[in-house]
């Protein structure tokens, strides 16, 4: 751990800089006026102290702690009493003292993003008021969180730190800490990787996972959009998904299932790590579950996590996280969930915050499971009075959202790094994996009465002979029954697929593994993977001409998503490989719909803005208004409740955060008046105010005004707007955005609270 330096010639040039800007408060009206409300400003205020900061380093990455009470953390709120000049963040600035060439482009380009997962939007864009003060090679980013990741770094090399605090301004408001360290510490990562049998710690080229470890699905309640699992340039993975709610249900999951077995046996604790953060919009939950049986996706998404929800694979053990919980499930043979012991992070000194990766170690047997956090147990059962059975399991990871655009978010990142587990090798085979797309979804309906069934089509561009003489390779066609409406699932003992016009091949009925035997978890609307055995061959018998397989399916009354072919090959006999990425195209973060910061009119006059002065109101409530109006606006972040304004929340609760992992700053924040039927959107603008004087502001309350005297009385309506240094506009935060705009059209959507002059 390290802590910032006592002294440093920085502190008296930054406050020689900061210069005498203007205070960037406008307010307009008809005839345009510009004036300042803050006369003096918080120009002549002196600089605080310096915010106290640790350093925790690991492989690539550096943890901040920022006037953080690590053991304590609940209710460190922002205070803000409604000016431009409170305290709203940190301004973290970082370079390293030197780099190679080779590490250049990805490690310290001004080109990559410094605290998101590539979100084009949160680019290196120069610091406004302070971009001839930057060091070469220097990156930074802005926060309302305390806590905070920096990356990717060059271990063992040295960096230097910056830290200041920031107004809702952009106004750097305190003496800087200063902190030298040398850079990423692998040692962890190291012993990790010489220690556990299976261990991937993610450091390839920003783009796909390993496809020889991971295989990544989704079920059709998931919007094909969102269906995302990636590594980005800051050497960590991520799974990013989103519902689509149709007839299909609200219950969405994009799952990676890694492809090695996990071998639990009596009298032994096995160990699984990974670095994990957990996602904070409200119905968004990541599942790690350890399945007896293969599953690229669960049947098993009981949200609210009911005693006795029944599902399939039964014989599962689940840890499960949302928001600040994490709990520890055991679905027993019957397929019925029962939780065994939960834990609220906050309280045990181990709070989540949106991208910050804390460090997972799971000890699991036969006899119970214990969960260290960064070295702490955070909770420890037994499985009393159920049990969990010795054998051979797979890992699944589950990114779950139960209808996510009730949260207002279109889709939710979950970022991960450094997974792996110990025990013996249950299956030294190679495996090769051919898919029909990366992209959306290849989810395909049958209709027998009309004689129309399902075409697949994978393109294998490789020799997919083993390269040992006499060796065998086993051949598997895996895909998902997904009915996708409200259907019952039939598969007749005459349903079959047929390869490339070769032999049909009778498809498996759907699998119960329960025992004894459960049929009431046949039900509807679960996912089913399906494994059907092409059979091994020698050599010459998986051949060329199986480069492109054309699959038709045929079958009385399912649906089929999800298909690809599995190729095992036993140790050095595997042929040259082309992953999935190089065939198909491999959508990026940066391809999605992108969000600006959330911005709201928490109030008008005296008056809240609750849901019956919003678009879903059934009766247009209107707020009287006269003379000068006071606004509450809330940018970049919430307030902690109607009668608290003055509390922002820490961590931060934003869709920009949740879907990109990092706020681009505000640039400037703006307020409009448009007449009821005149005009166009988003009207006349009011008020103007400046959010970006030394780098741009990661959040704000702001208590603004406009003059109504200068308005005929009437029916009006007020839109506030936030933007972004790159221009990306804010989106609304009320409640009921996504009912009425799309994942592409929030940014900048006009949403305006009705309001009526009367001077």
């Amino acid at each position: 751990m390290i802590t910032p330096n006592s002294e440093s010639s920085w502190g008296s040039l930054v406050h020689r800089l900061r210069g005498a800007a203007v205070s960037g408060l406008l307010l307009l009206s008809a005839p345009l006026q510009a004036q300042s409300i803050f006369e003096n400003g918080f120009e002549g205020a002196p600089l605080q102290p310096a915010p106290v900061v640790t350093v925790q380093r690991d492989d690539r990455v550096a943890t901040l702690d920022m006037d953080y009470n690590a053991e304590n953390p609940f209710g460190q709120f922002w205070t803000m009493s409604g000016s431009p000049d409170d305290d709203a963040g940190f301004l973290v600035t970082w370079w390293p003292d030197a780099v190679s060439a080779a590490d250049k482009i990805r490690l310290v380009s001004g080109n990559d993003s410094a605290g998101s997962c590539l979100n084009p939007d949160h680019l290196n864009a120069p610091l406004l008021g302070k971009a001839a003060t930057l060091p070469p090679g220097a990156r930074w980013l802005v926060t309302g969180n305390r806590r905070v990741q920096i990356q990717p770094l060059v271990n063992g090399a040295l960096y230097h730190l910056r830290v200041e605090r920031i107004s809702a301004r952009g106004a750097i408001t305190s003496h800087p800490a200063f902190i030298d360290f040398n850079g990423g510490d692998g040692a962890r990562v190291a012993a990790l990787r010489s220690s556990l049998t299976y261990f991937d710690d993610f450091n390839v080229p920003m783009g796909a996972a390993d496809e020889k470890l991971w295989n990544n699905a989704s079920v059709t309640s998931t919007d094909p959009r969102f269906n995302l699992f990636f590594v980005n340039d800051q050497y960590h993975a991520h799974t990013l998904q989103g519902t689509r709610v149709e007839n299909t249900g609200d219950k969405s999951q994009t799952s990676q299932r890694f492809r090695k077995k996990l071998h639990i046996e009596d009298g032994v604790r096995r160990r699984i790590v990974f670095d994990m953060d957990a996602p904070l919009s409200p119905r968004s939950v990541w599942y790690l579950d350890l399945n007896p049986i293969p599953a690229d996706l669960t049947a098993h998404a009981s949200f609210f996590d009911e005693e006795g929800a029944l599902g399939l694979p039964a014989g599962i053990l689940r840890l499960r996280a949302i928001g600040q919980e994490l709990s520890v499930s055991l679905i027993d043979m019957q397929g019925a969930s029962h939780r065994l012991a939960a834990v609220n992070l906050e309280t045990v000194g181990r709070q989540v915050v949106s991208n910050v990766r804390r460090q997972f170690d799971v000890r699991v047997g036969t006899d119970g499971v214990e969960v260290f956090v960064d070295g702490r147990s955070v909770l420890s059962t037994t499985y009393a009075p159920y049990a969990l059975a010795a054998g051979d399991y797979e890992l699944l990871w589950v990114g779950f959202g139960y209808n996510t655009s009730k949260d207002q978010n279109p889709y939710y990142l979950v970022h991960w790094d450094n997974f792996g587990f110990d025990g013996p090798v249950v299956d030294s085979r190679t495996v090769h994996n051919y898919v029909t797309r990366i992209e959306g979804t290849d989810y395909q309906k049958s209709n027998r009465n009309n004689n129309v069934f399902p075409m697949f089509t994978v393109n294998i561009p490789d020799d997919l002979r083993p390269t040992i003489a006499g060796a065998t390779a086993e051949a598997w066609l895996v895909f998902t029954y997904q009915m996708g409406d409200y259907s019952t699932l039939t598969v007749l003992p005459t349903d079959f697929v047929r390869v490339n016009g070769g032999t049909p091949l009778i498809v498996p009925q759907p699998r119960n593994n329960s025992a004894p035997l459960n049929p009431d978890l046949m039900g509807w609307g679960i996912p089913h993977c399906t494994r059907q055995d092409r059979g091994s061959g020698a050599r010459r018998h998986i051949a060329a001409r199986d480069r492109q397989q054309h699959i038709p399916v045929q079958y009385r009354k399912h649906r089929a998503a999800e298909l690809h072919v599995e190729l095992f090959y036993p140790p050095g006999g595997a042929p040259a490989y082309t992953p999935p990425s190089a065939i198909h195209h491999f959508p990026l973060h940066a391809e999605l719909p992108r969000v600006g910061p959330p911005a709201r009119l928490q109030s008008i006059e005296a008056t809240e803005v609750t849901d019956v002065h919003w678009l879903d109101a059934t009766v247009v409530t209107r707020i009287p208004v006269s003379g000068l109006v006071p606004l509450n606006v809330e940018v970049g972040n919430r307030s902690w409740a109607g009668w608290a304004p003055q509390l922002m929340h820490v961590p931060v609760v934003s869709t920009e955060v949740w879907s990109s992992g990092g706020t681009a700053g505000i640039a400037k924040v703006e307020v409009f008046l448009r007449s009821v039927g005149s005009g166009t959107a988003p009207g006349q603008r009011v008020v103007l105010l400046q959010t970006a004087q030394d780098a741009p502001a990661p959040q704000g309350r702001y208590a603004l005004q406009f003059d109504s005297g200068a308005f005929a009385n009437g029916d009006y309506e007020l839109f506030v707007l936030a933007t972004t240094p790159s221009g990306l506009q804010s989106h609304p935060s009320y409640g009921d955005e996504m009912h009425h705009f799309d994942a592409g059209e929030l940014s900048g959507a006009y949403y305006p609270i009705p309001i009526r002059v009367q001077n």
